[in-house]
C-alpha cells in the first residue's frame, strides 16, 4: 500500500491551518499535525490505520499526529462539507506542554453525556477561529492562539488516552518517520539526494533505496520530487514568480525537470495549473476565500459562534461634562423633514394609511416621497383603439388626499414612464416601471402640462408651490434609464421648460443620484448642459446607502433595491462592500464637495433615500442595530442637508415578488402588519430633541427647549468583514447578532452643569429586551403566524422601556447610565415648577 506524507502550510503567524472543503476521497496519508474534522454537511467515512468510522453532519473527529488515515465521502446525494483544523504540536512546548507525546481519542458519536459540554465548547472554538481568520479581526492572531490553548486544555482534560502501542504501521517504524520528517525539512535544498539521507542516518545508500521503496511504495527520487512539487504549489498559485524561479526555489535542477514531474503527477503543465487555481492573498490570507469554499457550510458552522449564557463585557466608564446653559444654534430638523415609501398605489390601502397616520401621530414628518406617480396601476395615461389618448387623475387625487389628510406634503418623483408612452420595453420592478424615453415627446409634455394644471386647480397654486417635484430616479444607473445620457438631458430640459411655463415658482429638481464615484462625469456633463440650454435645477437630490467601492476593482454600475441574491452577485463582480462606521458620512461629504464645484447643482440638498444596506432582504434591518445606525448617522449628518428621507417607513413594499415572512429584513421601520421595529424609535427619539443644540458627539447629542433638556445616546457596534462582503452565512431567521464585532456594554457618567431646581428625568430606551419587536418575536418562539393576542403582546414589547426619577439639582448633577450593545436612550430632563 502507498502512503503519502501531507505537508501542512500553516497560515501566516499562526500555528494552525483552518479551512473548509468539499470532500470526495483522499487516500491514505499522514502529517506532523493533530487534525480535527467537523462535518458541516453530508456524511463521511474515515479509516484510521485498520479502524473504520462513519461520521454524520455535526460530528467531530480527531486524527493524531502521524496517524495513517483515509477519508471518503459517503453522502448519497449532494456534497460532504468538512471543516478541518490542523495545528502544530511543537507550538505547545514553549508553554510547557509536550503534546507530541500525547494521544487523544475524540469521536463525537461516542462522547459520554457528561462530556457533551466539552464537545459544544470545541464547536464554539472552531466557529470563532474561522470567524477571526476570515474577518481578520483586531488582534486575531493572538485571539486564535488563546483559543488554541483552550482547545488543547479541553483535549487533555476530556479526550487524552493511554500512549501504549496502537495499531499503526508507520509508527511501528520510527526510523522511517524520522527519515520522512528530515526530507520534509530539507527537500527544497537542491543538493539533497539519496547519498545525503544515507549519510545522515548512517545507512548504506543501496540498502536505503530498497528499504524506502519497500515501505513507502515509490522510489526515493519519485517521492522527493513529489514533496518538492507539493511545496511549490502554494507559491505557484499565489505569486507572479516565473516557473523557472519556482523550480529552482523548491529544489529542482531546472524548469525542464519541474515540467516533467508536474505532468507526471498532475497531468497538466505549471502554467495550466496556475491559470486554473490562481488565488490572491491579502495579509497572508486567500483574498477570495469564500470562492473556494462552500458558503452553505459556513451557515452550519456559524451556528456555534455563541456560547450559551455568554456575557457581554462592559467598557471602562466614559465621563462627559455638559454645560447645559450653553446653547450653540437652532437645530436643522432635516431628520423629520422627509419620509419615503416604495410604490404610489400603496397609499390607497387602508392598512398603509393606518400605519402612516401612526407615524405622523408619533413622529410627524413634513414631506413624503415615493415611486410611480404615473404607474399604469393608477391609470393616468390611457390610449384608445384609434390611437388617441386621455388622462385620468382620479386615483392620484385619492392618493394625494390620503397623504395630505395625515399632514404630509407630497415630494413627488416625476417618473417612471407609462407603458403605452414608453419607446422601449426596458423596465424594473414587478409592477413594470418603464425606464425608457417617451415614444412621443409631445404626448409626454401634454401629460405634464395636464398633471400640473390639475394639481394647481385642485389644491391651489400657493399649496403646490410648497411641494417638491423630483425628476426621475437614479438616471445615471442603466437599470433606471434606458436611453442615452444625452437623451436624458434633453428629456429633462423639455420637461423643465414645460413645468416652468405653467408657474416658474414650482420646485423642479433631481435626480436621486447614487453612483457618485463611478459616474462623476455624469454630473459634470449635466452641469455643462444646463448652462448651455439655460435651464436650471431648484434643488439637488441624492441617495446614500452604506456602500463602499473597491476603487482598484473594475466595476459595473450598482443596481439598487434588489434581492439579496442579486445584490450578492453584483457585489462579487463589482467589488462593492458595505462600508465601515465612517463610510456613510464620507459618501455624503463626497457628493456635497462634488456639487460645490458645479454651479447649477450647488443648490438646496436633499437625501431622498438612505438606509444601511440596499438589499431589501438583509435580516439585520429588523434588529436593534438599525436604531443605533439611524441615530448615529443622523447625529453626524443632519446639519449638512435640507432633508433626509429614510427608505422606507413600512415593509408594505413590493418591488420584487419574494417571500415575505413577518421579519424578512425589509427596509421598513414597521412590519407589513404595523408592528414597530427598533429603527422606528430612533426617529421617535430624534423627534423629541429640542430646538437648540447644546452639544454633539459621535455617540451623543444634547439639546434644549427653554429649561428642558434632551440627551440622546447610542451604543453602536460595527458589523464584521464577512457580512460587509454581503455574506449572510452568519445570519438566520432567529439569530442575527453574530455579525457584530466588539459588542460591549457602555457605561456613561454624565455631569450636567447649570441645572438649578427640581426636575423629573424620563429615560426611554430600546435594546434587545425592550423596544425591539424582532427580539420579542424570537423570545416567544418565532411563530410564522400570530393571532391578534400575540400580535398585541409583541406590539407591547416593541414599545421603548421607561424609567422615571425626581431629582433636585444645585448647579451640577451627576447622571450614570448603561447601554447594552445596539441600545439607544433618550433622557429627557424636565423642569418642575
Amino acid at each position: 500500500m502507498q502512503y503519502q506524507y501531507e505537508q501542512i502550510d500553516y497560515q501566516v503567524d499562526l500555528p494552525i491551518n483552518i479551512f473548509t472543503h468539499i470532500v470526495e476521497q483522499f487516500p491514505y496519508h499522514w502529517h506532523e499535525a493533530t487534525e480535527i474534522l467537523f462535518v458541516l454537511e453530508g456524511e463521511l467515512e474515515i479509516r484510521v490505520n485498520q479502524d473504520n468510522f462513519h461520521l454524520r453532519m455535526g460530528d467531530i473527529f480527531l486524527v493524531n499526529e502521524n496517524e495513517l488515515h483515509f477519508i471518503n465521502s459517503k453522502t448519497a446525494f449532494g456534497q460532504t462539507n468538512v471543516l478541518a483544523l490542523q495545528f502544530d504540536n511543537r507550538y505547545f512546548k514553549k508553554h510547557g506542554i509536550d503534546v507530541e507525546q500525547k494521544r487523544f481519542y475524540l469521536n463525537s458519536s461516542e462522547v459520554e453525556e457528561d462530556s457533551m459540554f466539552a464537545l459544544d465548547e470545541i464547536k464554539y472554538i472552531l466557529a470563532n477561529m474561522m470567524d477571526l481568520v476570515l474577518n481578520q479581526k483586531n488582534l486575531y492572531q493572538l485571539k486564535v492562539k488563546i483559543m488554541l490553548l483552550d482547545l488543547v486544555v479541553i483535549l487533555l482534560e476530556h479526550f487524552e488516552i493511554s500512549t501504549k502501542p496502537i495499531k499503526k504501521r508507520m509508527e511501528d517504524d520510527q526510523r522511517l518517520v524520522e527519515i520522512l520528517q528530515y526530507m520534509n525539512r530539507h527537500c527544497i535544498e537542491a543538493h539533497l539526494g539519496l547519498q545525503d539521507i544515507a549519510k545522515e542516518f548512517s545507512l548504506n545508500a543501496h540498502y536505503l533505496s530498497r528499504y524506502f521503496k519497500a515501505n513507502v511504495g515509490v522510489s526515493f527520487k519519485k517521492y522527493l520530487d513529489n514533496m518538492r512539487l507539493n511545496k511549490s504549489l502554494f507559491t505557484l498559485r499565489t505569486t507572479d514568480e516565473t516557473v523557472t524561479e519556482i523550480a529552482l526555489k523548491f529544489g529542482f535542477p531546472d524548469s525542464k525537470s519541474y515540467y516533467r514531474v508536474f505532468k507526471e503527477v498532475l497531468g497538466i503543465t505549471p502554467m495550466q495549473y496556475r491559470e486554473q487555481y490562481r488565488v490572491k492573498l491579502e495579509k497572508g490570507i486567500i483574498k477570495d476565500y469564500l470562492s473556494i469554499n462552500s458558503k452553505d457550510s459556513f451557515v452550519s458552522l456559524f451556528k456555534h459562534l455563541d456560547r450559551k449564557n455568554s456575557r457581554v463585557p462592559i467598557n471602562k466608564r466614559e465621563t462627559k461634562t455638559i454645560d447645559v446653559a450653553k446653547s450653540l444654534n437652532k437645530i436643522n430638523r432635516s431628520f423629520t423633514k422627509l419620509m419615503t415609501f416604495g410604490f404610489a398605489p400603496h397609499a390607497l390601502r387602508k392598512d398603509f394609511y393606518d400605519q402612516l397616520k401612526q407615524v405622523q401621530d408619533d413622529i410627524g414628518f413634513e414631506y413624503i416621497r415615493f415611486h410611480g406617480v404615473f404607474s399604469d396601476q393608477l391609470l393616468v395615461y390611457n390610449e384608445k383603439l384609434d390611437g388617441s389618448y386621455y388622462f385620468n387623475f382620479n386615483h392620484i387625487d385619492s392618493l394625494l388626499d390620503n397623504l395630505l389628510d395625515v399632514r404630509l406634503k407630497p415630494f413627488i418623483e416625476i417618473g417612471f414612464m407609462p407603458k403605452d408612452l414608453a419607446s422601449t420595453a426596458d423596465k424594473v420592478f414587478w409592477w413594470d416601471a418603464f425606464v425608457s424615453p417617451p415614444k412621443e415627446m409631445g404626448r409626454w409634455l401634454n401629460l405634464l402640462d395636464a398633471f400640473f394644471r390639475h394639481l394647481i386647480n385642485r389644491y391651489g397654486l400657493q399649496e403646490v408651490r410648497t411641494w417638491y417635484f423630483e425628476f426621475w430616479n437614479e438616471p445615471e444607473v442603466q437599470h433606471f434609464w434606458g436611453g442615452t445620457r444625452q437623451e436624458f438631458f434633453t428629456f429633462y430640459a423639455a420637461s423643465y421648460r414645460c413645468i416652468k411655463a405653467i408657474d416658474p415658482e414650482i420646485k423642479i429638481g433631481g435626480f436621486g443620484i447614487i453612483d457618485f464615484s463611478e459616474q462623476q462625469n455624469w454630473l459634470d456633463d449635466f452641469d455643462a448642459f444646463v448652462k448651455n440650454e439655460k435651464v436650471g435645477v431648484d434643488f439637488f437630490s441624492f441617495h446614500v446607502y452604506n456602500l463602499s467601492r473597491n476603487l482598484s476593482h473594475e466595476s459595473e454600475p450598482l443596481q439598487t433595491e434588489e434581492t439579496g441574491t442579486i445584490i450578492q452577485e453584483i457585489a462579487k463582480t463589482t467589488g462593492i462592500i458595505l462600508g465601515d462606521k465612517n463610510n456613510f458620512s464620507l459618501c455624503i461629504d463626497h457628493i456635497i464637495n462634488k456639487n460645490k464645484g458645479l454651479s447649477s447643482l450647488n443648490k438646496e440638498l436633499w437625501i431622498t433615500e438612505w438606509n444601511a444596506n440596499s438589499d431589501s432582504r438583509d435580516l439585520v434591518h429588523d434588529t436593534c442595530y438599525m436604531g443605533a445606525f439611524i441615530t448615529k448617522n443622523v447625529i453626524k449628518n443632519f446639519e449638512k442637508v435640507k432633508g433626509m428621507g429614510f427608505w422606507t417607513f413600512t415593509d408594505i413594499f413590493d418591488e420584487f415578488q419574494l417571500e415575505q415572512p413577518i421579519f424578512h429584513g425589509g427596509f421598513g421601520l414597521m412590519t407589513y402588519n404595523g408592528i414597530k421595529k427598533a429603527g422606528y424609535h430612533a426617529f421617535f427619539f430624534l423627534s423629541k430633541l429640542g430646538e437648540y443644540l447644546i452639544s454633539k458627539e459621535e455617540d451623543m447629542i444634547v439639546t434644549n427647549n427653554g429649561e428642558d433638556y434632551q440627551i440622546l445616546l447610542l451604543n453602536y457596534s460595527e458589523p464584521n468583514y464577512l457580512y460587509r462582503k454581503f455574506d449572510y452565512s452568519q445570519l438566520s431567521s432567529t439569530s442575527r447578532y453574530k455579525v457584530f464585532e466588539n459588542e460591549r456594554v457602555r457605561s456613561f457618567q454624565l455631569t450636567l452643569e447649570g441645572l438649578h431646581g427640581e426636575y423629573i428625568i424620563k429615560k426611554q430606551y430600546v435594546n434587545r429586551q425592550q423596544g425591539s419587536s424582532y427580539d420579542a418575536w424570537v423570545d416567544i418562539g418565532a411563530p410564522s403566524v400570530m393571532d391578534n393576542d400575540t400580535i398585541n403582546y409583541v406590539k407591547g414589547r416593541a414599545e421603548p422601556g421607561v424609567k422615571l426619577q425626581d431629582i433636585y439639582a444645585q448647579e451640577n448633577y451627576s447622571l450614570e447610565t448603561f447601554l447594552q450593545p445596539h441600545e439607544i436612550q433618550l433622557i429627557e430632563i424636565k423642569r418642575r415648577y
